[in-house]
């Protein structure tokens, strides 16, 4: 059983990113690749299968080890959405963390999604104690629809 991460973060926009973490080789969490675009939060379905698609993506232990110092872990992120620093980029995004293990395959057999208030550029998005949900097996409906339950639970 391995687990996966994304992060699903609401823009300012309305725009919905999910951003796929993997593991390194060394064990570190790191941007894996572009992320998913939702056009909207409302649209539960588009939601649910990005969701699901960022985590079927992440990996662990098939990154490269790299020096976080010489190239930060998030360049690429900051670039390809234009932002200068991560707290320009931060500012008044909702961000809600789903983690996953899965079973058999490439199922998810159990999905933690717990939104994260956003405490800006010192302690970036952190969890929001007591308003996480588990779900068990979900399909991309379930999965889209708590994660839009935990967006608006979520503090920009």
């Amino acid at each position: 059983m391995s687990d996966r991460v994304v992060s699903v973060e609401q823009q300012r926009d309305g725009r919905v990113f999910v951003v796929t973490y993997s593991k390194t080789v060394d064990g570190h969490r790191l941007i894996d690749g572009t992320p998913l675009v939702v056009a909207d939060a409302s649209d539960v379905l588009s939601l649910g299968e990005a969701v699901a698609t960022g985590l079927q993506r992440s990996t662990e232990g098939k990154l490269p080890a790299r020096d976080t110092r010489e190239f930060p872990p998030d360049a690429d992120f900051l670039e390809w959405v234009g932002a200068a620093t991560f707290a320009h980029y931060a500012k008044g995004v909702r961000s809600v963390r789903v983690w996953a293990a899965d079973g058999e395959g490439e199922d998810l057999t159990l999905v933690e999604v717990t939104p994260e208030a956003n405490g800006g550029p010192r302690k970036g998005f952190t969890p929001i104690g007591g308003e996480e949900e588990t779900l068990r097996s979900p399909g991309t409906m379930e999965l889209g629809q708590a994660v839009l339950r935990a967006l608006t639970v979520a503090t920009p």
